[in-house]
């Protein structure tokens, strides 16, 4: 369940959640040399070395937010099998 603001809610106990956390961690670092990389583009946007370091860590952030949407739904995927095994 989603806290306010649109994050996990830190509380909440369970393995997929777990899962979605720990990409979340990873991530921060990512986030903010994503910010870093933006803003020198935005300052110099002619310059092909502050767009090359954008895209590519634009690249890394996507490709990491995919392998976190991709183990989610696959543990998603597993759960309900399992539960529908069950009936």
């Amino acid at each position: 369940m989603p806290a306010s603001g649109g994050g996990l809610d830190p509380n909440l106990d369970m393995y997929i959640v777990d899962i979605a956390k720990g990409f979340n961690a990873g991530v921060g670092s990512l986030s903010s040399d994503l910010d870093a990389a933006l803003a020198t583009l935005q300052s110099d946007p002619s310059s092909p070395a502050a767009l090359a370091n954008y895209q590519a860590i634009l690249s890394e952030y996507t490709m990491f937010r995919n392998a976190q949407s991709s183990a989610v739904k696959a543990m998603k995927d597993i759960d309900s099998d399992i539960a529908s095994k069950l009936r």
